[in-house]
Formats: structure tokens, sequence, C-alpha cells
């Protein structure tokens, strides 16, 4: 006997506070629990969907204290969170299966689409759904490799009921860190009208400090020379962050059968720098010649409607969101600049301050009408009309230097060389190192749809695809002695297609299913941006690269095949699901970063990846419940095609680990009066991968992390001790650009939180 998760924490409140996967009555207390997944646009229990998911309930997420977007990847095989943009708040790009880069795996809150790097807090969560594989005939472009789903709680029209959570906490090489959040709902009008509110802030105590630099080695001669900026005190946790947000969602029965469903949802971050390591994860000292702030913002907001229509047929959905996102964020420019002229161009000057910036807007309008059949018979279906009009806006505003081109002039001995362009370097007279705006409009048209056909109680096929037709703008203007002078463009890339999926399934008794899949998937192609030949002429040169073509890049698709099994064993006791994969992926899109800081995409031939996942959870005994996941991926470059100067047969594909493994324990017992205790312990452990900060491909070490947690419980409050990251590993995520370009031997880190110890508590009404 199953029984679903929202009814049991409805009748149970301990189990809202310590949601193990067992009931605590007689018959039922080794038991798992159901879990709903919503992956196929219909309600459907995990087990019977014929498709590779792990779904993390809201209460396992509270379990395990998970508050960032990593928190709970690591309890997904095979998902790998790498980062191929500059910066911090642009640059998240998780990956699945091995189908890594900008845009291949979706990112769904409820039925809006979003930028995937926008990494929103873990609050107020009915569940996490990550759908492995490609999602091109229900989700479209950008899911090639899979789909990230965060399903918010939504409004209840019959109980009152909410939530406060505080905690707090110290992190290893920094400070204090605090939250609170908490949420309510409220039944406005009875089984008519309901309210459910939402809201958190808080506060992460940054880890680097910024130390004076006090001299330099002069590129020519080796000379140490003494730094002219001005001294500096050591400069303490440089990359604190407050961070606030919430969401107001309503939720209005107009009859029976129809239903309107309006939402809000914002979260800004305002961080005080750049949270990254130079050179080694384990150095949490950044030498600088200046003292610069280092600001960062990222503001986002949806807001949406859903209308529900109910027919004896199937239920009609139609939503329209509007996405709206706005980062700004600054770093020192100073460093690479002075490693540019000291150690390139052979012009010893003195360090500069130099701060640099970045802004970027981003809105989104999208629209989804669709049907899902509730036939009595062998047929249902599923079909969909899709519309999305997106505007990205990317600017730099001016970079100067202030005094660069006379510190050229006087050591040089060569007056004007400074603002010659064309044997000097193009300095305008405020000596302007780098502006650009680059604006991309992007439109996309969708018909999709998906049946399935019951041949008997056991065997079944599904059957669709997705139309698409998309057409991408973009035009640009820079600026700059980094940019060799004024240049600009217009550009447009448009294609339309169709992306198949057949799928088998095969029901072999009540407790085992196995099913087989092939899939198509895209992700839709771009425009670069200009690539300058003053200061990256002899790279281009000598990789052989005419900017002239690479201006635009082509959409990429990859073909996955799937054969996998769900079951169900030990009198619902135990679950265990596993899968095997093959994915062909043709003229990928490969980010090529060049040592003179700027980057361009090219489609790079073919790629395939092969793999597994296994996953198990098991109600071991009255209380014990354990968890393991294990996913393998094997993915490389098989043809180089037109860009064999720049990657090779054989090469890995970046930012994916070849093993993803995680475990957990969670003991949940009886304790005086009505009062539970509860200890729990998660594990990770992520794999080898490689990373191309520049031209030059580096390989990151594996790593693992333990968290523990224990405390007590009843039906109203909850106390928790916990310790994240027990034996302080310090793990090289992912290299990083950062906004400026990279100093050769000084690579950007972005790194997971060290040790942090602390407490939390919730109290439920």
């Amino acid at each position: 006997m199953l029984q679903d998760r929202d009814v049991m924490t409805r009748k149970t409140p301990v189990a809202l506070a310590c949601a193990i996967a067992l009931t605590t009555s007689g018959a039922m207390a080794q038991m798992l629990e159901e879990v709903m997944v919503t992956a196929t646009k219909r309600s459907e229990s995990l087990q019977d969907v014929a498709m590779s998911i792990t779904a993390i309930g809201g209460d396992d997420l509270e379990r395990m204290g998970a508050t960032p977007l990593l928190d709970f990847a690591v309890k997904v095989p095979n998902l790998g969170m790498a980062y191929e943009a500059d910066g911090r708040f642009d640059s998240s790009s998780p990956s699945i299966r091995g189908v890594f880069g900008q845009g291949t795996t979706g990112f769904y809150i409820d039925d809006t689409p979003v930028n995937a790097s926008i990494l929103p807090r873990v609050m107020d969560v009915q569940r996490v759904e990550v759908l492995r594989g490609p999602q091109g005939s229900l989700y479209g472009a950008r899911s090639m490799g899979g789909t990230i789903r965060m399903i918010t709680k939504q409004p209840d029209l019959h109980e009152s009921e909410g939530a406060i959570h505080v905690s707090g906490s110290t992190v290893e090489d920094g400070d204090e860190n605090y939250s609170i959040d908490g949420s309510i709902n409220i039944p406005v009008v009875e089984d008519v009208f309901a309210l459910r509110l939402s809201g958190y802030y808080g506060k992460n105590s940054g880890i680097y400090d910024r130390v004076y630099q006090e001299s330099w080695i002069e590129g020519g001669s080796g000379a140490v020379r003494p730094t002219t900026a001005p001294p500096f005190s050591k400069n303490e946790n440089t990359d604190d962050e407050k961070y606030w947000g919430g969401q107001v969602i309503a939720h209005w029965q107009i009859t029976d059968d129809f239903s309107f469903t309006p939402k809000f949802i914002a979260q800004k971050v305002d961080a005080d720098g750049m949270p990254f390591a130079d050179r080694d994860p384990d150095e949490t000292t950044t030498l600088r010649f200046f003292d610069t702030d280092e600001p960062g913002t990222d503001e986002w907001y949806i807001a949406s409607g859903t209308f529900n229509w109910d027919i004896d047929a199937g239920t009609f959905v139609s939503t329209t969101s509007w996405f709206d996102r706005e980062t700004d964020e600054s770093e020192e420019e100073h460093t690479f600049l002075h490693n540019l002229f000291n150690n390139v161009i052979g012009i010893p000057i003195d360090p500069l301050e130099s701060p640099l910036s970045t802004v970027e807007k981003y809105d989104s309008l999208t629209h989804e009408t669709r049907f899902t059949s509730d036939f009595d018979g062998d047929w249902q279906f599923t079909a969909g009309i899709f519309y999305a009009d997106a505007e990205w806006d990317h600017e730099y505003p001016r970079a100067l230097q202030p005094g660069l081109h006379d510190a050229i002039d006087a050591l040089t001995g060569a007056p004007g060389l400074g603002q010659d362009c064309v044997d000097g370097f193009c300095l305008t007279d405020d000596d302007l190192i780098f502006v650009t705006t680059t604006i991309t409009k992007t439109e996309e048209i969708a018909v999709f749809g998906e049946i399935t056909y019951n041949f008997n109680d056991q065997w079944s096929i599904t059957a669709g695809g997705r139309w698409y037709d998309t057409e991408v703008k973009a035009s640009n203007y820079s600026d700059g002695f980094a940019n060799s002078g004024y240049t600009s463009y217009a550009a447009k890339q448009d294609e339309s297609g169709f992306n198949p999926k057949v799928m088998v399934e095969a029901v072999l008794n009540d407790n085992m299913n196995v099913f087989a899949s092939a899939s198509k998937g895209f992700r839709i192609g771009g425009i670069n941006g200009n690539l300058p030949l003053g200061l990256c002429g002899d790279e281009l040169n000598e990789k052989s690269i005419n900017p002239a073509e690479t201006q635009t890049y082509d959409s990429d698709d990859l073909w996955s095949y799937e054969l996998g099994f769900k079951s169900t064993l030990a009198d619902n006791r135990v679950t265990l699901n596993a899968a095997i994969y093959l994915i062909d992926w043709t003229d990928m899109q490969q980010q090529n970063r060049l040592a003179c800081g700027f980057q361009f995409v090219a489609n790079a031939g073919e790629a395939e990846s092969v793999g597994f996942e296994v996953e198990l959870t098991a109600a071991i005994t009255d209380g014990l419940i354990g968890t393991l996941g294990v996913g393998y991926t094997d993915a490389e470059i098989t043809d180089p095609g037109d860009v064999s100067n720049l990657i090779q047969k054989g090469d890995a594909i970046l930012g994916v680990p070849d093993w993803t493994a995680n475990g957990s324990l969670e003991y949940v017992f009886s304790m005086a009066g009505d009062w539970d205790g509860m200890v729990r312990a998660d594990a990770n452990y992520y794999g080898e991968s490689t990373t191309a900060p520049t031209s030059e491909v580096v390989v990151r070490d594996d790593w693992a992390a333990l968290n523990l947690r224990a405390g007590m419980m009843n039906d109203t409050w909850e106390l928790i001790l916990f310790a994240n990251n027990v034996t302080d590993e310090r793990a090289n995520l992912s290299d990083n650009r950062s906004i400026a370009a990279n100093v050769p031997g000084r690579a950007r880190l972005i790194t997971n939180r060290p040790r942090t110890i602390g407490v939390e508590a919730r109290m439920r009404f």
C-alpha cells in the first residue's frame, strides 16, 4: 500500500518536521512513500514514469539542509555543476550526462523557463525534479542534456499553516552566517481563494582576504621593483554577501473546473566581492596592488499567471510568464593589464588602478498552452504550443586606466605612442581600456506533443516531437585599447526543425518496469562578439582563426538512446532504479577562450557520451532510511570537425566529472514525550573533470564532502545542529576568468564552501 507524500504530510505534522520516508504505525512502519512527479506534464508516480528522473521532495531538502543549488545537485548522479561564462552571477552551467555548455540544461521554476545560472534559494519548495536525457519534445531548446524543475508549494484552499526558520553558523576562514525565512498559507475564502506568502533574508560570510602586493618582477630584466601603489591594510572577508527574496502565490478557484493562479517570485543578492581563489582552492589570500572594491548585485523576478480548465476528456493549462534579470558586477583589471605590458608587450609600467564592470539585462516573455488527456481507453496524449520572446543586453561600461598613455610615452620616450592607432595603442584622452554593448534578441515558436498507446496491461509505446522555428538577432559596438579601437556589427541567425522522440515500456509486474527510448535534442545557434586583431592577432594567426568566419555559429543537436528499469522490492521497503545511455552529439558548440582575454563559440564536429546511473532507496529498519546514487560518464570528442586546431579527437568534454556518487543515512527515533530525535549523514563524491580558463586545458581533481546533522523535533518545534563539509575539503569546482582576462599562472577558481558549523530552529504553526 502506497500513499501520496502530500497526503502523508498533511496527516502527520511530524512528517513535516522530520520528513522521513516511513510512517510511525504498525504495518506501514517500514514502507516507502510514493513520490509523485509531473515531468511528463501529467501527475504520475516516480516509479511509473519511463524516464531516468531524480526527484527530491521539499521535506527531503529541509532534512539535508539544502539552501543553494549545489546542496541538492550533489544528490543527483551524472549532474555536473560547472561554470562556462565570466564572473560569478551568469557563469553556472549545469551539465547532465556529459552534455556541458551554456543552454544545454533547461531550468524551470514551475512552468517558467529561466536562466540556469540564477541559482535560486531552495525555499518553500514542493520538490525538485531532474530529468536526464534530451527533453526536446516537451521542454524544447536548451534542454538537450536534460531539465531541472523546481516546483514551488501551492496555496491550500482549506487549511491555514505556516513556518518560521532561523539559522546561524560560522565558516572556516570567515566569520558568521545567518538567515531567516518563513511562509504562511491563508485560505482567504475557503474553497475559493487562498494566498501563500514566503520570504527570506540572510548573510554569508566571505572567506577571502585581500593583501597588499609590495613588489613585482620586471619582465625583461628580472629586477624586483617596489609597488608604487599606496599600501593598504589587510582587507578580510572581501566576498561577504547578503541575499533576500520571496514569493506571493494566489489560487482562485473560479468554478469547480476552472482556476487561475497568479504568482510573483523575486530574489536579490548583494555581494562585496568575487568569491574566487587564486591558483589553489586551499588559498584564501589574494595579493593585489590596489584595494579595489569589487561589488556585485544579481536581481531577478518572475511574474506569471496560469489558467487550469478541467473537462471530462482532460485538462487545459495555459501559462504566461515574464522573467526579468539584471546583474552588475565589478573587478580589478590592473593585475592583468600590468602583466600584459610588463611581460607580453615589454613596457614595464608601474601598476595603475583600473576597475572593470559588466552589466547584463535579460528579460523574456513566454507562453505555453497545452492539453493533457484523461481518456478511458488505450490512448493518451499531450499537445501544446509555445512562444518565447527574449532580449539579452550585455554591457561593459567604459573601463579606464588613467595615466596609461602618459606612462607609455614616458617609458618609451615616444610622445604620442600611447594614443597612436597605427603603431601605438589607440588610447583615448581618458585612457579607455574597453567599452562594449551587445543586444541579442531571440524569438522562438514551437508546436509539441506526445501520444501514448497501451497495447495491453504490459506493453505501451510513446511517440512525439517538437517542431520549432527560431531567430536570433544581435548588434554590437565596441571601443578601446583592448578592442583595437572602434568596431560594430549586426548579424542574424535563424533556423527551423523537428525533434522526434519514441519510447517503449514494458510493465513486467506490479514491482518492475523496463523502458527504452530514442530522442533528439537541440540548442539554438547564436552570434559571437568581436575578436580584435590588435590584442589577439598573433594568437589568432597561430591558431589559424579568421574572425570573419567566427561571427555566427549554428545550432547543435544530439540523439540519445536510453535503456533502463525501475523496481520496487522487499514489500515496498526498497526502490532500485538504473539506466544506461549512449549520446551522439553533432555540430557541438564549443566555447573557445583565448589567452588575450576574448572568446568565441564554434561548432566543433562530433562528440559521444556513454554511461549509466543507479539509484537506491531503502527502509533499512524502523526509522532508518538509506540512499545511494552512482553515475558514470565518459564524454569525449570523436571528430574535431573544422576546429581541429583547437581541439583533438579523444579530448574530454569540458566540465564533466567522470564519476558522481552520493549517499545518505538518516535515523529517526522516539525520545521523551512527543519529541523525536534525528541523526543524519550526507556524503558526495565528484570525479575528475577538465576545464579551459584560457586556451590551455586544466584537469580538476576529484573531491568528496561529508555533512552531518542531529537534532530533536515534535509537531511544532525543530532544533538541529549541523556541520557541513566536515573534513573541510577545498574543491576546484571550475576555473573562471572572472570578468577580466586571466593572468597567466594565476587562475581564478570557483570553490565550494569550507567547513561550516551551526544551529537552526524551525517552528510550525
